[in-house]
Formats: structure tokens, sequence, C-alpha cells
């Protein structure tokens, strides 16, 4: 292969990885479902609610007890994620 072949394709590969690693409001909040798991699961579903700080989302959510109950702060948790969609940090209310 050239120089040129080879810089062509880093570049292309590039260009494609990068957006694949950046994280959206939809991705955040799909990393927190997985990650609250069995607290969702129940008849009442969980509320989700997403804002960037930075380069991380915080990406707080609400676990009601039931479908008459509002969610409360002792009733959530707050998941950072960061921009490559790992959990950097969390924060339980209790």
């Amino acid at each position: 292969m050239t120089v040129a072949i080879r810089i062509a394709a880093l570049t292309v590969a590039l260009a494609w990885a990068a957006p694949a690693t950046a994280l959206d409001r939809v991705g955040a909040i799909e990393v927190a479902k997985k990650e609250a798991g069995e607290k969702c699961k129940g008849e009442t579903p969980c509320t989700f609610t997403a804002k960037a700080e930075g380069k991380q989302w915080h990406v707080r959510v609400d676990f009601p007890k039931s479908p008459k109950a509002k969610p409360s702060h002792r009733d959530h948790a707050i998941f950072i994620i960061g921009p490559t969609g790992k959990i950097v940090g969390r924060v339980e209310g209790k």
C-alpha cells in the first residue's frame, strides 16, 4: 500500500469512530436504564431526566413505589455518565 492510501484509510476510520464514542441524551438514558435494571421492571415505570453538564450527562431516575405515588427525593438515583457512555459517578436518594 502506498502512504497516500494508508493515510486516506486512517482518516476514514477516525472520522467514523469519533461519532460512535460521542454520547447524546438518548444514549445517556439508555445507559441509566441498563444500570437501574430490576428497579424499573415493575408495573410502574421509572422516569428518566437527562441534563448535559459539560462533557458529562447527569441522568436522574425516579423510582415511584406505586402508580398513585409521586416521586420524592428519597426514591431516586442520579447517574453521572461520561462522554464514552461509562458511568463515572452515582448518587442515591435515601
